[in-house]
């Protein structure tokens, strides 16, 4: 983060490395694929907010980044992590063997559960006709 362009290089410099600890909070697949971006994006809010001089814009700018911070870490979660049926490992990205619990989902579960319901029923059906006809015998 070198080539400040504001008039406050130490205390933007200071910042950013305080966000940068911030970031390593974040989800790893987030740091991977956008922690240049957000660092660059504060780095810029920072020196806007430093060189405008008003200490009410500094106090908001801390308190919306602090809590954007803490939204970040409470709604953005790691991708899931695979279980292999085989005991491979899905580290290599090829996944075929393995079940990801983001694939579960509720109609799959309330279609299994329809098929239960209705094998039960059936059974119960053909046990309560068994029931029945064997009082009713032909003579």
């Amino acid at each position: 983060m070198s080539g400040h362009r504001g008039r406050h290089p130490v205390l933007v410099a200071s910042a950013c490395q305080l966000y940068g600890l911030m970031i390593w909070c974040y989800p790893a697949t987030l740091r991977r694929e956008y922690r240049r971006e957000m660092l660059l994006t504060f780095k810029n809010a920072a020196e806007d907010v430093l060189d405008a001089g008003s200490i009410s814009l500094v106090v908001l700018f801390a308190m919306h980044t602090l809590a954007d911070w803490l939204r970040t870490l409470t709604f953005e979660r790691d991708e899931p992590v695979t279980l292999s049926l085989l005991g491979l490992g899905a580290a290599d990205g090829a996944g075929a063997g393995c079940i990801d619990s983001s694939s579960v989902s509720v109609s799959l579960m309330l279609a299994t559960l329809g098929v239960v319901l209705l094998i039960f029923g059936w059974y119960e059906w053909l046990r309560m006709t068994s029931t029945i006809m064997s009082h009713h015998r032909i003579v």
